[in-house]
């Protein structure tokens, strides 16, 4: 089987909103000192002013329409700061001087507010879009990782495959002193599936990939935080359900290290002879996701048996997880079929 590599493209850094808005603000004040600057080193005082249109029209509208209401509207404050107040005529009264004064820095900041307001939603709606892309990216690299993961765990399973003993026919037992390898290789299509599938496919895939590895009943519970539990695969008839399980298992595996452990069912409090073999495992999601592979054996000795069968099936399943968690971050609509279908 030869592997298969994803690439993802470069993510370039894209650059802060606060940057953004330091940068703009910076190159309109530096434009305003320099056109001030140009009319006192090479024109009169108050030459600019005489004008019909002023020149920091241009810089205002600039910065409006390159970085929105916030600079636009700084820009023209500071503008009016540089012209200063106009000379007072002879015999104007103060409510006439103040109303002239305020003519010219009023339109430079009403229309820095009208043009800023106009690009300010299109900057929102291309940072919106910017973000969108970043996590489309991240989650490209995570399937990338997990593609590359599997195509690594595939070769090594062949390769053990291909020294091991042939395996026996599909009809033939799977009794836990069956060779591990000859194992992996005929569940390997199912657990490829496992590993691929998406949220509607996951409950199916788990228990094919389930149904090939092991010979007894294994269950898969998920909690995810506000939603509740998750159940797909198979339990045996005993006085708790798989959610009720899950819950004492998890009270009893507190303080314990380690992903794997066998529990017996008398240590729960479940009046039944048996043992399970637990994996417990917590997907890198954003909807605080936990999930328990059970499998259900008549005795301590096949519970440790199935060690090995239950890591792989429980790494697959928390990949099929994280995915699952990606497509619930949907609109609820689209996916309220995919988790209902415990």
């Amino acid at each position: 089987m030869s592997a298969t590599r994803l690439q993802s493209d470069t993510v370039h850094r894209t650059p802060r909103p606060r940057e953004t808005f330091q940068r703009g603000l910076l190159g309109s004040v530096v434009l305003l000192l320099i056109i001030a600057g140009a009319e006192l080193l090479f024109l009169e005082p108050g030459y600019f002013s005489s004008l019909a249109l002023h020149p920091f029209w241009i810089v205002i509208v600039i910065a409006a329409m390159q970085n929105g209401v916030a600079v636009g509207a700084i820009t023209s404050v500071i503008a009016t700061l540089l012209v200063g107040l106009p000379e007072r005529l002879i015999d104007e009264s103060a409510t006439v001087y103040a109303a002239r004064a305020a003519v010219l820095p009023l339109q430079w900041f009403v229309v820095a507010l009208i043009v800023g307001f106009y690009r300010q939603k299109e900057i929102e709606e291309t940072d919106g879009l910017r973000a969108e892309v970043v996590r489309l990216e991240k989650i490209s690299g995570s399937l990338a990782e997990e593609v590359e993961r599997m195509d690594s765990m595939v070769a090594a399973l062949e390769s053990k495959a291909a020294s091991g003993v042939a395996p026996e026919p599909d009809t033939a037992p799977k009794p836990d002193t069956a060779p591990k390898e000859a194992l992996f290789h005929r569940a390997l299509p199912e657990l490829a599936a496992l590993a691929g599938s998406y949220g509607a496919d996951l409950p199916h895939s788990f228990e094919d990939a389930a149904d090939a590895l092991f010979d007894g009943p294994v269950a898969l519970v998920v909690s995810a935080q506000g939603r509740g539990e998750f159940v797909i695969g198979t339990t045996p008839e005993n006085e708790s359900d798989a959610t009720t399980l899950a819950q004492l298992i998890t009270k009893n595996l507190e303080g314990k290290k380690g992903r794997s452990h066998t529990i017996l069912l008398k240590d729960l409090g479940v009046s039944q002879e048996g043992a399970l073999r637990v994996a417990r495992q917590k997907p890198k999601t954003d909807n605080d996701m936990t999930a328990l592979v059970i499998y259900y054996a008549p005795d301590r000795e096949s519970a440790d048996a199935a060690t090995a069968r239950l890591e792989i099936i429980s790494e697959l399943s928390r990949i099929a997880i994280e995915r699952l968690s990606r497509e619930l971050e949907a609109p609820e609509s689209q996916q309220a079929d995919t988790w209902d279908r415990e």
